[in-house]
């Protein structure tokens, strides 16, 4: 088991980033901030302070890119520790809306934890992405349905009427059909190399 005490004397690099316990869920506003790697630790705040791991007790990484429509996209790291409840670090804002400042921080703080993990021996830990098969043709069921009302239906209404609000109209159903196309590539189920991450998963 790792020597805590050797962690302490190496150097701590802080990320600023909203941290949260537990398979996920809805909240409405995240209040646990910070997470840090300190040699081969994993420091993340609680209510009581800070909680640790050592990165030997890492089983996998799952990234994943949310967007939210108008505001665009954030990152989203599930750390998981065998059966334990996995550790969810996301470059949001506290009510989960995308930060910008905090992008560069969240990309730090996953190349960082990846060059850590990339040491260790070939299938310690699993490397994943996206959301599931299931979920994927879902958003690409809904991908069409949205096509469907928010570009083609006011397209059509454009060569009937010429009214110019329908101009409008679709030139926003465009966008919003983009950003989610955008989303749902980002987000196809694959796994990836830890020394090589997919520059999509870290907006």
């Amino acid at each position: 088991m790792p020597d805590a005490s050797k962690d302490e004397t190496q150097q701590r690099r802080d990320y600023g980033l909203f941290v949260r316990r537990g398979a996920g869920g809805l909240a409405l506003q995240l209040s646990d901030e910070g997470v840090a790697l300190v040699g081969e630790r994993l420091i993340w705040t609680v209510d009581s302070g800070e909680d640790s791991r050592p990165l030997s007790d890492i089983s996998g990484v799952h990234l994943s890119v949310a967007h939210i429509a108008r505001h665009g996209d954030f990152g989203s790291c599930q750390i998981r520790f065998g059966a334990a409840p996995p550790l969810q670090v996301v470059g949001s804002t506290a009510f989960g809306f995308p930060d910008e400042q905090r992008d560069p921080v969240y990309a730090a703080f996953i190349r960082d934890l990846h060059a850590s993990l990339a040491v260790m021996p070939v299938g310690t830990v699993r490397f994943s992405a996206g959301v599931s098969e299931g979920q994927l043709q879902f958003m690409q069921v809904m991908l069409v349905i949205a096509g469907l009302l928010f570009v083609a239906l006011p397209l059509a209404l454009l060569l009937f009427t010429w009214e110019p609000s329908m101009i409008v109209a679709v030139a926003v159903g465009g966008a919003f059909i983009a950003g989610f196309y955008g989303w749902t590539q980002k987000n196809r189920p694959r796994h990836y190399d830890p020394r090589h991450i997919p520059s999509e998963l870290t907006p």
